[in-house]
């Protein structure tokens, strides 16, 4: 009798401490169940050879991981994070730090232009529109398409018309063969909405002068057209020679 009152001792301690285990837990989850994970915003960014080095030394495998982590960065366990909420001065060191692992890939500008991009409060997208100035400076095919972008954002997002001018001139100023006619005109796009219409008049003017010549009709009369209907005032075109055919 002795002996099975020895031998069931160990199994009534084991079955006390699981119920201690239980209301325990029990305990914890009622004190803790309204209580959230909260996000750090965007952390700090690692150098190009730390991030590296976390992949083994493969830096593509760096860049990838970094774009998913951005692409994916405040919308993780069931959370949902507003583009206001994030710090674009932090974001734009990470893409910076993409552009060390990798300048041409086209994975990191997407993000930085199509996700970021579409902030809503507007005057924190300096930061991505540096990096896609960078990103589209890089001298390879389509990669203007970036300058553009960031032309785009800066002029007609931000407001801000002396930064697009200066993009516009360095995308019009780009030493690179086969560049879509537009690009050269990009800045008296930019100046026209700013107001200085006669310097764009001239700017455009110009370029039929000097490119007139090896521009398709259709981009010649599209030149035109900008002149007579969106630089011109109609008094100003009805005196203008370029618009005569177009009265």
């Amino acid at each position: 009798m002795d002996t099975n009152i020895r031998d069931k001792k160990p199994f009534h301690i084991l079955l006390i401490a699981l119920i201690f285990c239980i209301l325990i837990n029990g305990a914890v989850w009622f004190s803790l169940r309204d209580v959230r994970a909260k996000w750090a915003n965007v952390p700090p960014t690692p150098s190009a050879a730390s991030a590296a080095l976390s992949t083994l030394g493969d830096r593509q495998f760096a860049y990838r991981m970094t774009t998913l982590f951005l692409q994916n960065l405040g919308d993780t366990g069931g959370r949902v994070t507003n583009l206001r909420e994030y710090n674009y001065i932090d974001l734009g060191k990470w893409f910076d730090l993409t552009f060390a692992l990798d300048p041409y890939s086209n994975a990191a500008p997407t993000v930085a232009g199509y996700v970021y991009g579409a902030n809503q409060n507007t005057s924190e997208l300096g930061p991505i529109i540096d990096y896609l100035e960078k990103a589209g400076s890089v001298m390879k095919p389509q990669k203007w398409r970036w300058q553009l972008h960031a032309i785009f954002l800066a002029r007609h997002r931000m407001k801000d018309y002396d930064r697009a001018l200066d993009i516009a001139n360095k995308l019009a100023n780009r030493d690179e063969e086969g560049l879509p006619a537009f690009t050269k005109q990009a800045p008296a796009f930019v100046m026209n909405v700013k107001g200085d219409k006669q310097a764009a008049l001239m700017m455009m003017t110009n370029l039929l002068k000097s490119e007139g010549e090896n521009l398709p009709p259709s981009e010649v009369n599209n030149i035109i057209a900008y002149i007579c209907e969106q630089i011109l005032s109609p008094e100003e075109a009805q005196m203008h020679d370029l618009c005569t055919p177009m009265r």
